[in-house]
């Protein structure tokens, strides 16, 4: 019997080769004669360029060539902005003047105005010091708020306001409002955030005039990015070859735009005759915007019966897209693909959508994982969350009476719906969770003055677009397509255009191959990403492999069973139709007889290698390309259903995930373990969008966290074990019943937690409205209704909760104190970000979990007193341990910052009070615990 390999969790096939350390990523490639390239980037947010001089660069040793945007300009650079590479869109939008390299204004700071060629690499910044840039600074807009005023400077002097997109999506929400008995109004903000893959951008190109461009680079659209560099550049097609790497080092959507460095490379590398290879900094994807989403605000109402009947919506989506220069996104694609799904699995009859994007001195907006969709499902779910508080409904009610049941579905604003089983999915998650329980404990924690919390927050993904969509938006084809070739041997070679970077293509495609052919997964190669030799792709985007490229492998690999079948059947002398042969173990199995067979190689070398006596029409080879659209649907849907338990340290704002369920649904898993995988690393990137990450730019339009230190991603130890369970309904509208699985699970993390804070801050009637959810925000929201005026002056509503759930006396008011310092410097961390938060915040996260854990122990409170009063004697913990009083004395020693920062006025005294924690605490012993 064959074996069937869809459906197993067998390990990933790339697996062994990168744990290796035999990854073949864009860095590692070299080429005889290469030379290194480096940008000189804008100082300035929104200036002139009055003069650009690279001359003095070129007298450092080794400096082989410099350019400026005008050098260019006489190399036949183009606007980056033309026809070919914009969206056409329903609504109105406004094209900027755009350029790969500045050539007389910069408007964002960080913008490449020049561009350095050297023999070696560590010449490049001092070359980079010598090259003279005449600045005439402009005002710079940093915020919606100052982009909307009526009297804001413009960032393109040309037009009448700062708006680049505007939109109505949806229809008439009138009448559904006026027969609501509730209508819900609130305001949702999620600042820009969004992913930072391990490999940043980088490209290696090289010209020769025989063969033209080879221009490898860390691409998920190579065969688009062909195209595009031949129509910016006005270069034959055929003269433009684009590589994707071997392996990237993940990209999450960031690395699907076509960036101005690919433009700009091509250009010098073709002026100089020599390879020129770029690795993007970590720094310079950070300034350059390289993965800043979100950036929305929503304005949103709901109207609904008042048994929690959804009757109808309105939402008000304002977007700060930066700059706009992106060519094909441009920033306001991605607020546009949220609201389109906005509504999700949800039977919402009327929606009224107004979509606003403007232009500020920041990064355009690109790509990241969820696709416009994270700020939306805060909106929706925080929105309907809202509605089941003001009902006095419990809001899991809410969500179930208000799922859809019947597909296909349309929603309110177009959005196709064509598959699934949403009640049955959300069941299985309430009882997974078991929400009694939760409750139960819930209400029994409270007692003691703890604060835990459920919240619900779900999504639809679309998996894929078909070309009825992609053509009218972006002239683009949605097919998915796959060359298979059966080779002499009987292997299998599969060629698609569209390279992946972590999702498994290489198993995946394996596994599915093996099932057609009864071979196994290591009797398939695939190769990917290289526009010479791998069929045209739409690219590795929208989570189009599992449901579009997949289903076009099967498609090709069925036509050559049928091809097989008939050379089979003749060679075999037996009269048999092709559709009466299985592939079992490499053998060819007439099922009408399971003793006639044949091996699948001995048919490969009669097609192949001794094409005479073949079946009269039957010509030789083994090979076929296919195209997979589905038949009279735009797309196919998968959903996720997201739950998340919390505790919420109020005196402290500390949020901790204590358990965190997904049931999905995915269509047909063809790996569960890749399946699991992509859940998994979708929550962990929603757990750090939402709790942890944000992107700060100062008045100046400066982005001041530069490094993966001050972004603050999540670390291992905040981040749960992230449990999955499968609710998977096939589609019917692809070979397999296969859906994607790589937007939808960071995006619904953002409604799945807010809610579950806010529920666990019920008794003090906290609502949360802004991301993300730092200690300081959470507690500066409690501050607002326990005392508001406490948001002024650090820790003076604490007290009155450690009493509540801690008790009376003299250690109390010790601890009370230690924790005004604690906040002290938490609260002067808000405003701003400073240089120094990732010395700090490992200490700052110990010593607030050492408070939690005194102020729950009276006897460690006692032993506090004793020691404030003289009544213990005790030794500091950092004179026992030399590492301890190391790291103490870097915090102490800290640098003043220029104009100040409060922190540092709490930092010596609350070393103190850590010291005396950590001795209390190593005195008595806790509950589980012993001395």
């Amino acid at each position: 019997m064959a074996v069937s390999w869809v459906g197993r969790p067998i390990k990933r096939k790339e697996d062994l080769r990168l744990i290796r350390g035999r990854g073949q990523y864009l860095a590692d490639i070299k080429l005889p004669g290469m030379v290194h390239a480096f940008f000189v980037r804008s100082k300035h947010a929104h200036a002139r360029l009055k003069s650009v001089d690279v001359s003095r660069a070129l007298s450092v040793p080794g400096v082989v060539a410099a350019y400026s945007g005008a050098d260019l300009l006489k190399l036949g650079m183009r606007e980056l902005l033309i026809p070919e590479l914009v969206n056409e869109l329903p609504g109105t939008l406004r094209l900027p003047p755009s350029w790969p390299l500045a050539v007389d204004k910069v408007v964002f700071h960080g913008e490449p105005i020049a561009v350095i060629l050297a023999e070696t690499k560590y010449v490049l910044e001092d070359a980079a010091e010598l090259v003279v840039i005449d600045y005439e600074p402009l005002p710079v807009i940093t915020s919606v708020e100052q982009a909307m005023a009526d009297d804001s400077p413009r960032v393109y002097e040309s037009w009448p306001d700062n708006v680049i997109y505007r939109e109505k999506m949806g229809g008439d929400a009138t009448d559904a409002f006026a027969k609501a008995d509730i209508i819900i109004t609130e305001r949702f903000e999620v600042p820009r955030t969004g992913a930072s893959p391990m490999e940043c951008r980088g490209v290696l190109t090289q010209w020769d005039d025989h063969s033209g461009l080879t221009h490898w680079t860390t691409t998920q659209r190579p065969h688009l990015l062909r195209q595009a560099i031949s129509q910016v550049l006005d270069w034959p097609e055929q003269m433009v070859r684009v590589i994707a790497p071997k392996d990237q080092g993940g990209s999450f959507g960031t690395k699907a735009p076509h960036s101005r460095e690919d433009f700009i490379l091509a250009l010098v590398a073709r002026d100089i005759m020599r390879p020129v290879r770029w690795v993007e900094s970590r720094e310079e994807s950070f300034r350059a915007g390289v993965g800043q989403e979100r950036a929305q605000i929503h304005e949103i109402q709901i109207a609904a019966r008042s048994d929690g009947k959804i009757l109808a919506l309105r939402d008000r989506c304002i977007t700060d897209i930066g700059h706009g220069q992106q060519p094909v996104f441009m920033g306001v694609m991605y607020p546009r693909a949220g609201c389109f799904m906005i509504t999700s699995f949800y039977d919402i009859p009327q929606a009224e959508i107004e979509i606003v994007c403007v232009v500020t001195n920041k990064p355009c907006l690109t790509p990241s994982r969820a696709f416009g969709s994270f700020p939306v499902r805060l909106a929706m779910d925080g929105a309907i969350n809202r509605l089941a508080r003001e009902l006095d409904l419990d809001p899991l009610e809410v969500v179930r009476k208000n799922l859809v049941t019947v597909f296909p579905y349309v929603t309110a604003t177009g959005n196709f719906l064509d598959s699934g089983d949403f009640v049955g999915g959300f069941d299985k998650l309430v009882e997974t969770i078991d929400v009694a329980s939760v409750r139960e404990l819930q209400a029994k924690l409270r007692e003691q003055g703890r604060f835990i919390g459920l919240g619900f927050g779900g999504e639809t993904e679309r998996s894929g677009v078909s070309s009825k969509a992609y053509v009218p938006r972006q002239r683009k084809p949605g097919y998915g397509v796959a060359t298979v070739k059966v080779l002499n041997s009987g292997k299998i070679h599969v060629l698609v255009g569209d390279p992946p970077s972590g999702q498994s293509h290489e198993t995946v495609i394996s596994q599915v191959l093996a099932d057609e052919f009864g071979v196994t997964p290591d009797d398939v190669r695939l190769d990917y990403g290289d526009t010479l030799s791998t069929p045209y792709g739409m690219g590795n985007v929208g989570n189009r492999m599992a449901s579009y490229t997949v289903s076009a492998a099967v498609l090709a690999a069925r036509e050559l069973k049928k091809k097989i079948g008939l050379v089979a059947a003749h060679d075999l002398g037996i009269d048999a139709s092709p559709d009466e042969f299985t592939f079992e173990n490499g053998e060819i199995v007439w099922v009408k007889d399971r003793e006639i067979r044949t091996q699948l190689r001995a048919v490969a070398v009669h097609l192949i290698e001794c094409p005479i006596q073949l079946p009269q029409g039957t010509e030789p080879g083994l090979e076929h390309t296919a195209y997979f659209e589905p038949q009279n649907v735009p797309n196919m849907t998968g959903a996720s259903f997201h739950c998340a338990v919390v505790e919420v340290m109020p005196e402290t704002g500390v949020i901790k995930i204590l358990r965190y369920v997904v049931v999905d649904d995915c269509g047909t898993p063809i790996n569960p373990l890749v399946v699991e995988g992509q859940v998994q690393g979708g929550v962990v990137m929603g757990i750090g969008n939402t709790v942890f990450e944000e992107y700060v730019y100062n008045e100046r339009g400066e982005l001041q966290n530069t490094t993966l230190e001050g972004y603050m991603m999540p670390c291992a130890a905040d981040v749960p074990h992230v449990e999955t369970y499968d609710h998977s309904v096939p589609t019917p509208n692809n070979p397999l019943g296969t859906k994607g699985k790589g937007e939808g699970a960071p995006a619904p993390v953002s409604g799945a937690l807010v809610n579950a804070v806010e529920d666990a801050l019920r008794p003090f009637g906290v609502s949360i409205t802004t991301l993300p959810l730092k200690p300081e925000r959470v507690r500066a929201a409690i501050a607002a209704v326990v005392s508001p005026e406490a948001e002024a002056e650090p820790a003076d509503w604490v007290e009155p909760i450690v009493r509540e759930f801690a008790g009376e006396g003299e250690g109390y008011d010790v601890l009370a104190e230690m924790y005004r310092f604690y906040d002290g410097i938490q609260i002067s961390l808000q405003p701003t970000w400073h240089p120094y938060v990732g010395q700090i915040r490992g200490w700052l996260r110990d010593f607030g979990q050492m408070l939690d854990r005194a102020a729950a122990s009276p006897a460690v409170v006692d032993v506090l007193a004793q020691m404030f009063n003289g009544e213990r004697e005790f030794a500091f913990q950092s004179d026992l341990d030399p590492g301890l009083a190391a790291q103490w004395d870097r915090l102490r020693n800290l640098p003043r910052p220029d104009g100040g920062h409060a922190y540092l006025d709490y930092i010596l005294p609350a070393l103190d009070s850590h010291e005396m924690l950590l001795v209390a605490c190593s005195n008595v012993p806790f509950e589980g615990e012993t001395k």
